[in-house]
């Protein structure tokens, strides 16, 4: 069996192939394309050949064409392959060298690879918060410069009328030139968001996960595919507590002989999920009628400050998420 550690950087790749006693097949630094990575892979046959690669900005179209090619790879998680991080000496030989090793000596620790289509999903559900994100900084701007003129406009928020207001009641060329830059991408932005959730309204309807967890009260299309695909498949989390932690909503903790203390959430976890997670949290617990999450809300407030309580509501609704897609079963309150 031969294995293969590689190093992936933007434009570069270092590659260092070793024989199951460690000796060394072949080495090369090439340029990220696919002739160079089917010429250094020309002398491995794909049934006798693992390789394994570390999780970078770039490696998903890496992984991709060398899954085409027919080779099985694995994916190193950067945070946990300490032989590399605490390295001394560390060049790209080196570190390609070890992520041999490590395969060599089954020692890897892997990083989750979702499905294409998962994938895929994941990039427009990230779109768009990009956008609306991008688009809160367009209407901050605008915000700040009307304050920062001290002009009031007789609208709580930048809705189509104070758009519209702004363009014709402010005569000052400067300040009128500024914000009419400023309002024409703010309608790009609405556009452009307006487009990718009727795209997303309709991959929603068509796939029977989003529709399981539509039936949450508070949560919609959007915030159904968000979960879907941060998530991905469901039976990777042995239960609710395991999804929690993956999700950053459960306490770190630090034990040694006899003492045992809880600490802050635990930072190492998928920010999206926990961001649409407590997200969604506010909209069950904004909804008008009452509910359990609702209700349980407002218990904890009586004791803890919002962030902590919206948190903990959070972590309840991803048992209750974890609960559906498992069990494929629609919500229901007990």
């Amino acid at each position: 069996m031969n294995f293969i550690g590689m190093d992936i950087h933007k434009q570069t790749t270092t590659a260092v192939a070793k024989d199951e006693q460690g000796n060394i097949l072949n080495e090369a630094r090439f340029d990220n394309s696919k002739e160079n990575f089917k010429s250094f892979l020309f002398e491995f046959k794909q049934e006798e050949t693992k390789i394994l690669i570390e999780s970078t900005c770039v490696w998903e179209y890496i992984y991709d064409m060398l899954e085409a090619e027919g080779y099985s790879i694995k994916l190193s998680n950067p945070f946990k392959t300490k032989a590399i991080a605490c390295a001394r000496i560390k060049t790209d030989s080196v570190d390609a060298s070890t992520l041999a090793d490590l395969l060599r000596a089954n020692l890897v620790a892997e990083s989750y690879i979702p499905s294409r289509e998962i994938r895929n999903l994941r990039d427009i559900a990230r779109q768009r918060s990009s956008l609306v994100k991008e688009r809160t900084r367009i209407k901050n701007k605008i915000n700040a410069i009307i304050m920062r003129h001290g002009i009031k406009i007789p609208f709580a928020t930048l809705c189509e009328n104070a758009l519209k207001w702004i363009l014709e009641e402010i005569n000052e060329i400067s300040i009128k030139t500024i914000l009419t830059t400023y309002i024409k991408l703010l309608e790009q932005y609405n556009y452009e968001i307006s487009f990718i959730d009727e795209k997303i309204k309709d991959i929603s309807y068509r796939q029977e996960q989003t529709k399981l967890l539509m039936t949450i009260p508070g949560i919609g299309s959007i915030r159904a595919l968000q979960l879907m695909s941060e998530i991905a498949d469901i039976n990777r989390f042995e239960n609710s507590q395991k999804l929690c932690s993956y999700a950053g909503l459960t306490p770190s903790i630090k034990q040694s002989g006899n003492s045992l203390k809880f600490g802050r959430m635990v930072k190492q976890s998928s920010k999206t999920l926990k961001y649409v997670l407590v997200e969604a949290g506010w909209n069950v617990v904004r909804t008008k009628e009452s509910n359990q999450f609702k209700e349980f809300y407002k218990k904890l407030l009586k004791k803890k400050c919002k962030q902590k309580a919206i948190c903990a509501v959070a972590r309840k609704l991803c048992c209750a998420v974890y609960a559906i897609l498992k069990n494929k079963q629609e919500f229901m309150f007990l």
